[in-house]
């Protein structure tokens, strides 16, 4: 059983609107990418901008203004329970909850906690850098979405960034948050930028495990020294031209808790300054390149005991 545990599935008009890409993705398309790469389950959360924002205004100025009467994720996530009961008649995909840390807590609270209450969820996302919430409000203001979590044994993904102009989502904040709720499991994603520091500090946490998604395109940008990784001096040592090389090497710094997860459809990103595409089965074939016992440990084994607790 090999698990993809980072993957989006809904409708962006934000992106659209502003000329970023992808902007879209479906149950089905997601299903007919994991049976030509043979990845047998997968954690499915909606897109990073929800309509609860007002897309024009992000497109014409990257401004993120709630909508009157309306707050984060309060139709999204809904929507996505009934694709996956249409759609996913395998049951192979398993939704977490898209959530803002800082907008509208108790009513994002109680509306995931139907959902909650009625097994519809196997875990919580949060994307903060794009809706410029900051992640270290769930240490105190937010942190009824922690509890919420706690409360129903629901893991928790995080989107992690280590670029110093994005105060929402710095791979210390994320390490903080996890620190201060030891009963959650945490995925700390995208290899915390290939930081060696918080890496070693995430194998310390019995807590914390971090995927790989978007693998390919974070392998590039530290190619290429671009600073959305960390610097060449904090950085994992590996060849970043070999993807199968750094992911091994990533793992090892974190204490063998790695998770393999694609980021469907954003393991290919173009927005404003960027335009990077791959495909899910060249992301897939990364972990299938890995030896066996490795293959086995990121795709199963750890993937089990961040979902399930294992």
């Amino acid at each position: 059983m090999l698990y993809d545990v980072h993957t989006h599935i809904g409708l962006d008009t934000a992106f659209y609107l502003r000329s970023w890409w992808p902007y879209s993705a479906t149950v089905q398309d997601l299903i007919q990418h994991m049976d030509a790469s043979r990845i047998d389950r997968a954690a499915a959360f909606t897109f990073c901008t929800p309509s609860a924002f007002d897309p024009y205004a992000f497109a014409g100025s990257g401004e993120v203004k709630l909508l009157p009467g309306r707050f984060p994720f309060d139709r999204e996530n809904d929507l996505l329970a009934t694709e996956l009961e249409r759609v996913d008649t395998g049951k192979r995909l398993m939704q977490f909850g898209m959530f803002d840390p800082a907008r509208e807590v108790p009513k994002q609270v109680k509306s995931l906690e139907k959902l909650a209450s009625a097994k519809r969820l196997t875990g919580l996302k949060t994307q903060a850098t794009i809706i410029q919430s900051t992640v270290r409000t769930l240490l105190d203001a937010g942190k009824d979405l922690m509890l919420l979590a706690e409360r129903h044994n629901l893991p928790v993904v995080i989107h992690t960034s280590i670029i110093d102009n994005d105060p929402w989502s710095q791979t210390r904040d994320c390490l903080d948050v996890a620190e201060a709720f030891p009963k959650v499991r945490f995925n700390l994603a995208h290899s915390l930028r290939f930081h060696l520091p918080s890496l070693k500090r995430a194998a310390q946490m019995p807590n914390v495990w971090s995927d790989n998604s978007a693998h390919l395109v974070h392998c590039r940008l530290a190619h290429e020294n671009v600073p959305t990784v960390a610097k060449s001096i904090e950085r994992v040592k590996a060849d970043y031209s070999k993807p199968v090389e750094v992911l091994q090497a990533v793992n090892d710094a974190l204490g063998g808790k790695s998770l393999w997860g694609s980021d469907n459809p954003f393991m290919s990103w173009c927005d404003d300054s960027i335009a990077a595409v791959y495909t899910y089965k060249a992301e897939a074939d990364v972990l299938h390149g890995l030896p066996e016992q490795v293959r086995t440990q990121i795709g199963t084994k750890n993937a089990e005991a961040w979902l399930f607790g294992k």
